[in-house]
């Protein structure tokens, strides 16, 4: 199985993303809306249960926060393929992505990405780019989501929680 980490959208953003991506050539259905955090690849289910405790431990030691999304552009160039909602890493956010990393390197079966994190929510596949758009966007990370990635019979993926955490650290 295919899976990440991330931060779940849901509320008014998710509303908001929806609109955002109304009439748009594959947009993200609202229960696919996320912000990744890491890619873990192809995961048995052991690999999976033995890094559950770390992220557990993880999201207790992190307390929740709030993410401002301040464009929405083309990613991960400016023509695309994608429109989403993106930011400048802020501190809260760049501190629970690095130690998602270290501890992906500490876990067996695991490793951390190389390439720069940038931020983002994908909400469609517009197929041309489209003009960037700035805003306050706002996404409340209290919780971070290990997700399972389907995409079968070359459907649009579909992404399901496996496991939930609370970021309840202080």
């Amino acid at each position: 199985m295919r899976c990440f980490l991330g931060i779940p959208v849901s509320g008014p953003l998710a509303h908001e993303c929806v609109a955002l991506s109304l009439g748009l050539p594959q947009a993200s259905p609202r229960r696919n809306l996320h912000l990744t955090l890491a890619f873990l690849g192809e995961c048995s289910p052991g690999s999976v249960k033995r890094l559950v405790p770390g992220v557990s431990a993880l999201a207790a030691r992190h307390a929740p926060f709030t993410i401002a999304l301040t464009a929405c552009e083309p990613f991960p160039e400016p023509e695309g393929p994608y429109l989403a909602l993106t930011q400048t890493t802020q501190t809260a956010l760049a501190s629970l992505h690095d130690d998602i990393q270290q501890l992906l390197s500490a876990v067996d079966g695991f490793t951390a990405e190389t390439r720069r994190f940038r931020p983002h929510v994908t909400l469609a596949k517009p197929g041309e780019p489209l003009q960037r758009r700035t805003g306050q966007w706002i996404l409340d990370a209290d919780q971070l989501w290990l997700y399972e990635s389907d995409s079968r019979h070359g459907r649009p993926p579909s992404y399901h929680p496996l496991q939930r955490f609370a970021l309840s650290g202080g």
